[in-house]
Formats: C-alpha cells, structure tokens, sequence
C-alpha cells in the first residue's frame, strides 16, 4: 500500500515540476513556505 502511495506521489510531483519548470530545490521551499503558512492560520483560529 505504501509503495503505491510513494510511487502516486512521485508521479504527481514530477508532472507539476514539468508543468511549472520548477526544480526539486524550488519544491522544497515552496512546501516548506506552505506549511508554515497553514501552522500559523491553524494556529491563529485554534
């Protein structure tokens, strides 16, 4: 189950790095950003 799972992300990731042209660094950052952003709107309602 989880090797699907893992395999269903890593396609879903490079589809979007080939549409967006971002690179694997530029990811990152983007879903590090994203997490903080939705901790500090979570934390801010809770």
């Amino acid at each position: 189950m989880m090797n699907k799972f893992k395999a269903w992300h890593i396609y879903l990731i490079e589809k979007v790095q080939k549409i967006t042209g971002l690179s694997n660094y530029q990811i990152i950052w983007f879903s590090f950003i994203e997490g903080l952003t939705i901790g500090f709107i979570i934390g801010y309602f809770v």
